[in-house]
């Protein structure tokens, strides 16, 4: 059941890619989880600085952490919307807001991928998070500035299907996020869904 969207702009996104490989790459995920009941909360686990001048990446932690910080606000918002609000379900405005541009255009046609799914509602019954995870890369500019990031995701929760069903709910992949008006907007993203089906429960008790 692997199911894979990408979207990306063109220069901006290329020139994040490239300044984080050359950087040292994707960094390892840590386990975490949800935080608190009726929202969802990434576990942060590295954020790291991507300069494009000569500074030392250890000399903008600072600034790496403090815009790391409002990334995964803006993080957390949207798989809360996308996946574990059972309000959202299946009218996901208010996740798609957090988009800009091209993926802010795309980003309805993906929502199989990038959220529960448009029929999640006729679909679950319950989902419960049981491990979210956050690394974030900050590209500096010229002033040693946060311009735009990726943010690398791990999210896993436990669906309980209408018809008694499990399924184990798995997304992971990229978001590419940029300022605009003083908030992070994700521009772009290539995200895959790896669920893993399970059996249907059997009712309880035994037969006359």
């Amino acid at each position: 059941m692997r199911r894979r969207v990408a979207v990306a702009v063109g220069g901006l996104a290329m020139v994040v890619i490239a300044a984080i490989l050359l950087s040292g790459g994707k960094v390892p995920l840590t386990d975490g989880g949800p935080n608190g009941q009726g929202e969802f909360s990434f576990r942060l686990g590295k954020v790291q600085a991507t300069p494009i001048t000569r500074t030392p990446p250890s000399e903008l932690h600072d600034a790496a952490r403090e815009a790391g910080a409002d990334i995964k606000e803006t993080m957390d918002e949207f798989y809360f919307r996308a996946f574990v609000d059972q309000g959202s379900w299946g009218d996901y405005e208010a996740a798609f807001e957090l988009f800009d541009g091209r993926a802010a255009t795309r980003a309805g046609s993906d929502q199989d991928v990038l959220t529960l799914g448009p029929t999640a509602n006729d679909d679950f019954e319950l989902l419960e998070p049981t491990s979210g995870t956050l690394t974030i890369s900050v590209l500096t500019d010229g002033k040693d500035a946060p311009v735009s990031a990726v943010a690398d995701v791990q999210f896993l929760a436990d669906a309980t299907g209408k018809d008694g069903s499990s399924t184990q709910i798995v997304s992971v992949g990229s978001f590419f996020l940029r300022q605009v008006d003083g908030a992070w907007r994700i521009f772009a993203y290539d995200v895959d869904r790896e669920d893993v089906p399970g059996e249907v429960l059997a009712p309880s008790g035994s037969p006359s």
